[in-house]
């Protein structure tokens, strides 16, 4: 499969050529007639009390929502210091729901909760606009998937890779570009984005991708299917064929200890999807 991929990469402006991990199968494709929002909600409009930031919303109701498909920049809290365009792209999507009167539909998918209780929606205006189009398209937020919910996923990445070429929104500030991952601390922690090369490929309960630098990337059993193609399946030569190519990676970054006996890297990037993972032509 790994081959397949890598012949077919085409150029796209303003970057260099990327190719994608492509979940073929069909359940996770959207219907053409939903591609200009990616997707499409009906029923019950709700009252929105406050924009907490550019992927968080809290309805009038008391419950809050994380917009699925996107990731938008941290806002300062507390003594936890944001990160840029944080304070824009909160005002993105509080100018998304003022022209929309303050309403907005809801539309779910398989999990409809995350673990701090928050619904899991894609969010529409009264008209059927996307939130997470809107923010793509400006720039305001990054483009992520997390199983099981993924099936805008690939709607939602063109929409990214356009305000990416055009250099809009956070795309114009160097915090978000691809991060190297020889430059990692070996302390991060959080969503970041970033770029190395694969130095080793170990397959065991999990895919490991060691990268240069301090970092690891683990894609779990459960995820598995979704990396895999829908004639051939899942192939441990697709990741071992990986080995010294140049990725882009996105995700969660969280440490882990190593001991006497087994030697870790101090970070782990959680590959959820896909789409997390970019192969770069060279």
């Amino acid at each position: 499969m790994i081959r397949t991929l890598l012949a077919s990469l085409v150029k796209t402006p303003g970057m260099k050529i990327p190719g994608v991990f492509l979940c073929l199968c069909f359940l996770y494709c959207v219907p053409v007639i939903a591609l200009a929002e990616c997707g499409s909600a009906s029923g019950e409009l709700f009252q929105v009390a406050r924009v907490s930031d550019g992927d968080t919303l809290k309805l009038a109701d008391g419950r809050s929502v994380r917009v699925l498909g996107i990731n938008a920049p941290e806002i300062a809290h507390g003594q936890k210091a944001g990160q840029p365009f944080g304070l824009e792209s909160r005002a993105a999507a509080q100018a998304f729901i003022d022209a929309g009167k303050g309403t907005v539909r809801l539309g779910f998918e398989r999990e409809t909760h995350d673990h701090y209780g928050r619904l899991l929606a894609h969010v529409y205006d009264s008209r059927g606009r996307s939130l997470a189009a809107s923010q793509l398209r400006a720039g305001m937020a990054l483009q992520i998937a997390v199983p099981p919910n993924t099936a805008q996923m690939q709607c939602l990445d063109k929409l990214e890779l356009a305000a990416r070429n055009k250099s809009v929104g956070l795309w114009r500030d160097n915090y978000w570009r691809p991060l190297p991952t020889r430059s990692l601390r070996g302390d991060e922690a959080g969503f970041r984005f970033v770029r190395g090369r694969i130095a080793k490929v170990d397959i065991n309960s999990a895919v490991w991708l060691e990268l240069d630098g301090k970092l690891v990337a683990r894609v779990a059993k459960k995820d598995w299917p979704l990396f895999a193609d829908q004639k051939t399946g899942w192939q441990t030569s697709d990741w071992l064929a990986l080995k010294g190519r140049l990725v882009e990676l996105r995700g969660w970054i969280t440490s882990q200890k190593s001991t006497r006996s087994q030697q870790f890297k101090p970070l782990v990037l959680q590959l959820r999807s896909p789409l997390s993972i970019k192969v770069i032509a060279e």
